[in-house]
């Protein structure tokens, strides 16, 4: 039986040094962390103008479009904080049932909501979903 031999090479004999870059990426991280903190921070305190209120049947219309053509849409919330909306909210309608609306946000997350929780709903453009105008 051929006996095998395991050479182990470490990186200091291919003429590595290390700089000592490890204890660099805990400070990145945290002031990354920070700084996207700070950015939600601002857009929620960005004033966001009032969209004109649609009907019921006005934004299931749009929802249904959006729906089978499994386009984009811009929707803003019925909601209100410290006497601002919230910005709109990038999404695709992904389903619904009953009385509930699922939608796959534009950042990769899912959230459910009602007819009665949207104030207004606007087909988006396409390119601005995919990112294809930068």
């Amino acid at each position: 039986m051929e006996q095998i031999s395991i050479t182990r090479v470490t990186p200091e004999q291919f003429g590595y040094k290390d700089r000592g870059m490890v204890k660099w990426l805990g400070m990145m991280l945290s002031d990354h962390s920070e700084a996207l903190k700070k950015e939600e921070a601002d857009d929620q305190l960005m004033e966001v103008e009032a969209k004109e209120e649609m009907m019921e049947e006005e934004i299931a219309k749009v929802l249904y479009k959006a729906f089978t053509t499994d386009s984009p849409i811009l929707i803003q919330a019925n909601v209100m904080q410290n006497g601002n909306y919230y910005k709109d909210l990038e999404c695709k309608v992904s389903g619904y049932t009953e009385n509930q609306i699922h939608l796959f946000l534009k950042d990769g997350r899912v959230t459910n909501c009602t007819l009665g929780e949207i104030r207004n709903v606007e087909m988006m453009n396409s390119l601005d979903w995919y990112d294809k105008r930068k």
